[in-house]
């Protein structure tokens, strides 16, 4: 299995703050993103599903176009995953942040459960 990469931004300058969880599927992929109210996590949490987003988020900081706040950088590198039975996403962070391992949960199409646990 080859590493994927993905990115953690922390979104400001919109009316609710929160961090994007960004990943690849498959290398070269647009990013899979989950909005989330904290990080790190450290317990069970939810997660809002967003559209995919394109891959120049995995490197970008800045104001984003259209008066939709600014992005900075938290956490980036390569990351392992698998989506299993009932689309549970299993995500384990090997660089770029301390080792954990995500699950994320959907429990409809938007709302999701994240959990992590250290690796």
């Amino acid at each position: 299995m080859s590493a994927l990469r993905y990115v953690i931004l922390r979104h400001d300058g919109v009316s609710e703050p929160h961090f994007d969880l960004m990943i690849e599927t498959y290398p070269g992929s647009m990013l899979s993103t989950w909005r989330l109210q904290q990080w790190p996590i450290d317990q069970r949490a939810e997660a809002t599903r967003l559209r995919d987003h394109r891959r120049l988020y995995l490197d970008y900081e800045g104001e984003i176009g259209g008066h939709r706040g600014f992005v900075h950088r938290v956490a980036a590198g390569n990351c392992e995953v698998a989506v299993g039975e009932e689309n549970v996403w299993t995500v384990k962070l090997l660089t770029g942040a301390p080792p954990q391992t995500f699950s994320l949960r959907p429990i409809d199409a938007e709302r999701w459960e994240i959990s992590t646990s250290q690796s």
